[in-house]
This record gives C-alpha cells, structure tokens and sequence, in this order.
C-alpha cells in the first residue's frame, strides 16, 4: 500500500497497536509505504528506548491487522464485564479468523533499527468509538546508525 512522502519528513502513523510511555507497535507510512514498528527493550537498563524496529508490510497484512484491531477498539468501546477480550473469545468467529491469517506474517523480520520521533498533530474528543482524547499522530524516521 503506497503513501504519498511528506515534505517535512514525517509520516503518518496509521495505528498504534499498544502503548508503553509511547508507542510501543503498530503501523506507520516511510518512505512512501507502510511499515510495522516495534519499539525495543534495553535488557540493560530494563527499560524501553526511542529505539524501532521497522520492516515493510504488504497490503493484505495491514488490510488484516486494520481490521483486527478495528475488531479490538469495538470490544474496547463496549467492554463490559459480560465480554471476554477477543484473544479468549473464542465465539467471536472473525477475530480468530483473523489471528490464524495474521500467523503468515509473525516469523517476518525486523530490517533495520530507527529512532522515532512521534508528534500529536491532533488531539480529537473522541474517535469513531466514542473513546475520549484520541490523538493523530506522525513520525519521523531516523536510522539508529545515522545514515
């Protein structure tokens, strides 16, 4: 899936899979495509670093991991204690389907490692699943190496 460059160097992220301080996953255009990030764990100093992962990503994964984690922000919004997350919903059909497709791109490895630098370009009241304070975000991608 091809993304137009932005003049500024930074690039929309197209969503945050999970958040530590940060993101810590989830997907964001560079150099013109999209790609998965990962942000890394020092065992050193136990903690996360400014530090991705990132690798290219076709269209049918991100078509997939968009519409599973669209399946998670409905859970999320309408999280109750009655609802099991979709990991343990076994009766939630279209969830697992999606974690068996998914399998195919889980031993996909990381190419190089980047420094991200996340902005909040727009914070939202709430976001298509009434969840408040929804930021917009974009990164800029700079190798760790500095070339």
């Amino acid at each position: 899936m091809e993304h137009q460059k932005s003049t500024d160097g930074f690039g929309l992220v197209n969503f945050i899979t999970d958040w530590w301080d940060g993101p810590k996953s989830g997907f964001a255009d560079y150099n013109g495509s999209i790609h998965s990030f990962e942000r890394i764990f020092d065992e050193q100093i136990q903690d996360w670093t400014l530090s991705y992962w990132l690798r290219p990503v076709s269209n049918k994964e991100y078509l997939l991991q968009k519409e599973s984690y669209t399946l998670f922000l409905e859970w999320l919004k309408n999280n109750d204690k009655a609802r099991v997350h979709p990991l343990e919903d076994m009766e939630n059909i279209r969830y697992q389907e999606l974690r068996q497709l998914l399998a195919e791109f889980e031993h996909r490895f990381y190419d190089e490692e980047y420094i991200g630098e996340f902005i909040a370009t727009k914070i939202e009241d709430k976001d298509k699943f009434g969840i408040n304070g929804f930021n917009k975000y974009t990164v800029k991608w700079t190798r760790k190496d500095g070339n």
